[in-house]
């Protein structure tokens, strides 16, 4: 499910809604969504937890886990960055929290 790229950055292959094959870079992270990041870091936990109770045979080295699990990480901590954001700046503007655009039908 998951492809790891060596050069000229690290990133993972991923496949996004319409299956189609993208990349997400370590250094770009910043510039997805929270429902492309949420579905990424959801298939991340699946293949590691397959993996971890042997529903699969892991082909990735240990150098390989080992930054699959950072980029698990990185993903989280930018998901509850975003979090916290969303929540100050509900408090600060006292804004409802919800969708930021309404759309006109």
């Amino acid at each position: 499910m998951f492809s790891i790229i060596y050069e000229p950055v690290h990133g993972i292959i991923y496949k996004n809604r319409k299956k189609e094959k993208r990349v997400m870079r370590h250094s770009e992270i910043h510039k997805f969504c929270d429902a492309s990041l949420n579905r990424v870091l959801e298939g991340l936990r699946s293949y590691n937890n397959d993996v971890k109770y042997g529903y699969i045979q892991r082909d990735l080295t240990n150098k390989e886990v080992e930054y699959l699990k950072l980029f698990e990480e990185e993903i989280d901590v930018r998901l509850k960055y975003r979090n916290q954001m969303r929540r100050w700046e509900v408090y600060v503007n006292g804004r409802p929290l919800g969708p930021r655009r309404e759309h006109l039908e």
